[in-house]
């Protein structure tokens, strides 16, 4: 959990979601959607630099993640939408600025596209929804052999064969690599984990690449005042998608860190939180 940060839960649509919140009650509401296999921990970084700038940064597990609930279920981009309106409700905020972190950006922008009066602003950050493009490996998980393998691949053993430090060096993982790691692995470590992972990224992703940029959400997010931040060397997905978007949209702000990986929000939270503070005053 984030420094500073409070770990609440409410219930929403008749599920448990669990969040995290910290910063000013009176701020302008920031509500941070993690990616595929994370959770609200991937915030850990930011959440404290982003609170300090008088935002009230509320971070939640997304429904099927975390230690919120994981019900059966489609876990379509229509399912996310509808659990985060009902959270909102919950909290009793009738619109916020959404910051969606590569699967989370794609539910800000459905969701927005369904609900723009409840949308002030989006923030992307490696941002799926934009274009086809996305990294093999997840191209790979939606092939129905993907559950089989994954399931093989979880065994005890292996678990514990991962966990050890020789390995990591011989892999040439940085601690910024295995905390992602660690956070996939508690993700996709029950059968209930997996089975919403993959549900929910085959709502998404297909063998050939993403699939989500459909018609509503384009127009949606070239309509809303937007802030898009990547990585240079993104390679999850591309950042080519983020300055096409930024080209059709005149409005809309590219921020681009010089630095490789898929979280743009920890490799360089404080900047991370000074273009996000400075966006939402500003728009």
């Amino acid at each position: 959990m984030a420094d500073g940060a409070t770990r609440l839960a409410v219930r929403a649509g008749g599920h448990v979601i669990s969040y995290q919140e910290a910063g000013p009650r009176d701020g302008e509401p920031l509500i941070l959607l993690h990616g595929l296999a994370s959770d609200s921990d991937t915030w850990d970084k930011a959440i404290g630099p982003l609170a300090a700038q008088g935002l009230r940064v509320i971070a939640l597990d997304l429904l099927g993640h975390g230690e919120s609930d994981k019900p059966p279920g489609e876990y379509l981009l229509s399912d996310f939408a509808e659990s985060l309106g009902q959270f909102m409700d919950a909290l009793e905020l009738p619109a916020a600025t959404l910051c969606g972190h590569s699967f989370g950006g794609a539910i800000a922008m459905f969701f927005g596209s369904r609900h723009p009066d409840r949308v002030q602003r989006v923030v992307l950050v490696s941002a799926g929804g934009l274009g086809r493009e996305v990294h093999p490996v997840l191209r790979a998980a939606a092939l129905p052999v993907a559950p089989a393998m994954l399931r093989a691949a979880m065994r005890p053993g292996l678990r514990r064969l991962y966990r050890r430090p020789g390995l990591h060096r011989a892999l040439g993982l940085t601690p910024e690599n295995i905390t992602t790691l660690r956070r996939a692995a508690r993700a996709l470590g029950t059968e209930a984990g997996q089975a919403s992972f993959f549900a929910s990224l085959r709502g998404v992703i297909a063998p050939s690449g993403q699939r989500t940029a459909s018609r509503e959400m384009r127009e949606f997010a070239e309509r809303v005042p937007m802030l898009l931040v990547w990585n240079e060397g993104d390679p999850v997905i591309p950042l080519a998608h983020a300055e096409a978007h930024a080209a059709r949209a005149g409005y809309s702000k590219l921020v681009v860190f010089p630095a490789r990986g898929h979280e743009p929000h920890r490799r360089s939270a404080d900047r991370f939180a000074e273009e996000v503070a400075g966006f939402i005053t500003a728009s």
